[in-house]
């Protein structure tokens, strides 16, 4: 098993232990791709998203969080919409990096 193979099993491993600390980061960098792609590449960007959760089991735990929403199973399109279009307290958007 070349050197790459190896960590990328170790990453999928630590992802299954911690999925609900995996989907979390999922979803930021999922958050972030579609931001600096303009949303021009969400269909895809949800699609690849989907299938590192799958990967991983990610997505799946199935319970009911306070705000009515399936934890662990990612949020909804329309959510990830919504969440994309967020504002920081200030009414500015969110904006990442030097590059804004």
């Amino acid at each position: 098993m070349s050197r790459i193979a190896e960590w990328l099993k170790k990453a999928e491993n630590l992802a299954r232990g911690h999925s609900k600390q995996a989907d979390q980061m999922l979803d930021k960098a999922e958050r972030y791709a579609k931001e600096r792609t303009g949303h021009k590449y969400d269909e895809h960007i949800e699609k690849g998203a989907d299938a590192v959760q799958r990967r991983y089991g990610g997505g799946t735990s199935g319970t009911t969080s306070a705000g009515g929403t399936t934890e662990g199973t990612g949020p909804t399109p329309a959510e990830r919409e919504q969440m994309s279009a967020q504002h920081d307290p200030t009414g500015e958007p969110y904006r990442r990096g030097p590059q804004g």
